[in-house]
């Protein structure tokens, strides 16, 4: 009728019904949540280039095929990267899982395991603090510390070992160089650097007088000792060395500690003499 209005007297009251069609090709209003917001459902697919400013919370991840910084994750977060890929650059790792290919580790400050597939080498440790289990041959050379294997009950050790005598050399006087000039005064009594033999299988001193005149002959007795306070002569034989002359010197009973006291002449006279052992 003429003057009627055809919506409503104010634009404010104008309300509207929206329609879409669903995936079954029915038609459906559109409808808002309790908080004006549309919600939707199934697979939301962005253009390339498209940002995604804010995302409170996802609850699943599946693929990701780009770049992807996160931040203060409070929960797990699974990275999954394609063979051959490189990971350049990690700035925090909390807890590593399984790692299949060389990782470099520096400065790490707790445990870290690595296993490594049957048949693969490990050929560069600077430094390893524990080794727990090994199963393996495993070659150690130019180790500095004590490196101790253990054998499972009932294992056997079979194939063969080889040891090489291990040699020593020192001065008998303590000095860095061997047969280094030792000075023994008028009538003064020198004793040697005192060794153990405890674990040696053969040893000796050679002992020379560097003099040239009768009056610097002198004598010497070899002396044995339980602790290193207590001594006693080897047989009470006293050894002459006269000028120029180089004596062999053992011993014929045994204690665990040795040396030899010489006792000087009439003039001042240098001897030069070393310990060698092997066992």
């Amino acid at each position: 009728m003429p003057g009627m209005p055809i919506f409503q007297d104010s634009p404010t009251q104008l309300k509207g019904q929206i329609y879409v069609e669903d995936s079954s090709n029915n038609v459906v209003p559109l409808q808002l949540d309790a908080s004006s917001s549309l919600p939707i459902s199934g697979e939301v697919s962005f253009a390339a280039g498209s940002d995604i400013s804010t995302v409170s919370t996802v609850t699943t991840v599946g693929t990701i095929t780009n770049d992807v910084p996160v931040i203060n994750g409070t929960s797990a977060f699974t990275v999954g990267l394609a063979s051959g890929t490189d990971l350049d650059t990690v700035s925090t790792v909390t807890t590593v899982g399984t790692i299949t290919n060389d990782v470099s580790v520096v400065n790490g400050t707790s445990a870290f395991t690595v296993g490594l597939e049957s048949g693969t080498d490990l050929d560069t440790v600077s430094t390893v603090t524990t080794v727990g289990t090994i199963t393996n041959d495993v070659p150690v050379v130019n180790g500095t510390s004590a490196l101790t294997v253990g054998l499972a009950a009932g294992s056997n050790l079979i194939g063969k070992v080889e040891s090489q005598l291990v040699f020593t050399s020192v001065d008998s006087f303590g000095a860095e160089t061997i047969l280094t000039p030792q000075s023994v005064g008028i009538g003064a009594t020198v004793s040697s650097s005192v060794q153990d033999i405890s674990t040696e299988s053969s040893f000796n001193w050679f002992i020379k007088n560097t003099g040239t005149i009768a009056d610097q002959n002198i004598t010497l007795i070899v002396e044995l000792s339980p602790d290193q306070t207590n001594w006693v002569a080897d047989t009470g034989t006293v050894i002459s060395l006269d000028f120029g002359v180089s004596k062999m010197i053992t011993v014929t009973n045994f204690l665990q500690y040795v040396r030899f006291t010489i006792t000087g002449g009439t003039a001042l006279t240098d001897v030069i003499s070393c310990y060698q052992a092997q066992h």
